[in-house]
């Protein structure tokens, strides 16, 4: 199905709707990915290209739907509907084939935070399934902060992508049981390993220091005010790692050290995965994780400014979090390495933009 065909199935909320909810999510989804941010910025791209969008809607009306209509559907629209509408789209416009790396990673919504001043805050995280070489997400999760954790609502998620023979990246929140479900659905992982989880630590940290590597690898990495150096080791598991942790083959220290802003940085991580690569392997599939951060979390704060869109009632905080990330999709599906660059080529193309869909 085309994402128009997608968006057709979800269910719509009115008893009496003027104009169908596919249409209306069209309208703001080709919005955000003209620059428009908020409800007024919204309705201004509406009116602005009014005549062209009736004529590709083929739509009954002489006029489309105002702000009001605009920000009732986006407050009172449930996201599960729309997750699940995504999800089925990038899973068969982004087959994932074996081999491929999923970063996986959660991200908060500033404006879905409320009881700031408490310890425990409540906020939607909205937890993301990234296919690194593409640089789009096959699926997503979203969950309240005080209601569920990133780590239920990323093993619902990795159950829901049907996924066999990738290698799923993820940082130090997860635990066995993770792994478990990873392993036992033919994936492979590769898991961060922190100082807070003492019973996995404490040994990687006794066995890199008593054993020689396997296998070595020393890049050396210099980009504008920053020299770093990084030395990745690999190493068989110790004997006395937790039988819990099922599948690890390989045990990987990085040691980084250099100079950032002038000032000296040093950092040593650990990680273990089921697959068996050498450090040279496993330093690019490292590495390879990171660009969920400044390819997709950067890009929606940044260029696209979830975090500072006070968009803040009802459903939706979330519900643009998903908008966003479907432009990002669309972005780079059709050639836009540069969410932004794209944006100032589409944002007066409105005929381009409506075949991005199609």
């Amino acid at each position: 199905m085309s994402l128009i065909e997608q968006l057709k199935q979800i269910p719509d909320f009115r008893t009496q709707p003027r104009y169908p909810l596919w249409v209306i999510l069209l309208l703001i989804i080709m919005g955000t990915m003209s620059g428009a941010q908020g409800y007024r910025a919204l309705e201004d791209f509406v009116d602005r290209h009014q005549r062209d969008l009736l004529a590709l809607l083929e739509l009954p009306h002489n006029r489309l739907p105002s702000f009001s209509t605009l920000r009732r559907i986006m407050v009172r629209l449930d996201f599960a509907a729309l997750t699940v509408t995504f999800n089925a789209w990038a899973s068969a416009a982004f087959p994932s084939p074996p081999e491929t790396q999923i970063a996986t990673d959660g991200k908060g919504i500033k404006a879905s935070v409320v009881n700031y001043d408490n310890r425990y805050q409540d906020f939607v995280n909205v937890v993301s399934a990234f296919r690194v070489e593409p640089g789009v997400v096959v699926g997503l999760q979203s969950l309240h902060n005080a209601q569920s954790s990133e780590i239920a609502t990323v093993q619902m998620l990795l159950e829901s992508l049907h996924l066999q023979g990738v290698c799923f990246s993820m940082d130090a929140l997860h635990t066995q049981k993770t792994v478990q479900q990873i392993i036992d659905s033919g994936n492979d992982s590769l898991i961060a390993v922190k100082a807070n989880q003492g019973n996995l630590f404490h040994p990687l940290q006794a066995h890199f220091a008593s054993s020689p590597p396997m296998s070595a690898d020393c890049p050396i990495e210099q980009t504008r005010d920053r020299q770093t150096q990084r030395r990745v080791t690999v190493l068989a598991p110790p004997e006395g790692i937790d039988l819990a942790w099922v599948g690890v083959q390989r045990v990987i220290r990085i040691q980084r050290d250099g100079t950032r802003g002038q000032k000296p940085m040093s950092e040593t991580m650990f990680y273990i995965s089921s697959l068996t690569l050498d450090a040279s392997g496993f330093a690019q599939q490292i590495r390879q994780h990171w660009p969920i951060e400044n390819r997709l979390h950067w890009v929606k704060d940044v260029v696209l400014q979830e975090d500072a869109a006070p968009l803040c009632a009802g459903h939706a905080p979330t519900n643009f979090a998903i908008v966003r990330t479907i432009a990002v999709n669309l972005f780079r599906a059709n050639g836009f390495a540069s969410i932004t660059k794209g944006i100032r080529h589409l944002a007066h193309d409105i005929h381009t933009l409506f075949s991005f869909f199609q």
